[in-house]
């Protein structure tokens, strides 16, 4: 079996022509914590009416439950890429998620950064601990994205 027939989702380089397009193997890990955590985040704010973020997300109205309604179709996408294009084996795609992964996680990052923008107005200043743990999903979705952006850019040269 030589590299260049080798596929596999841990790097194939057939999945979507001649070029590999997605992040390096490693990654996938840090995509699916990523998505998981949001989507977690996004379970307690919804299910738990008690929880600070629920009553933030509350006190803002109709749209900061559009935002958290948004961000959970966009995390639940990220992990549905994660799962068939990463883990599943290869009979199991998605081009269009693997083609456009590092706009699911700029979306990530925008609405989690946003969601931290509703706690800080809802009551508090910008060094309330309650954004802390969105901020750093934020971080990490955007260098997810950059990554994956810088990979495929590296390819193509």
């Amino acid at each position: 079996m030589s590299l260049e027939r080798a596929s596999s989702n841990w790097g194939d380089l057939h999945a979507l022509g001649r070029h590999h397009i997605s992040t390096l193997p490693r990654y996938w890990i840090t995509r699916l914590y990523v998505a998981l955590s949001a989507l977690t985040s996004i379970g307690v704010i919804w299910w738990e009416p008690d929880a600070l973020t629920h009553r933030l997300i509350s006190q803002s109205g109709e749209p900061g439950w559009w935002l958290v309604s948004a961000l959970a179709v966009v995390a639940a996408v990220g992990v549905v890429d994660v799962v068939v294009n990463d883990i599943l084996p290869d009979r199991f795609h998605l081009r269009i998620a693997k083609r456009w992964r590092h706009l699911i996680y700029v979306a990530l990052s925008m609405g989690l950064m946003c969601i931290t923008y509703v706690f800080i107005a809802g009551g508090g200043g910008w060094w309330r601990a309650l954004a802390m743990p969105f901020w750093i999903d934020a971080f990490f979705a955007a260098l997810i994205a950059f990554l994956d952006l810088f990979q495929r850019h590296r390819l193509r040269t």
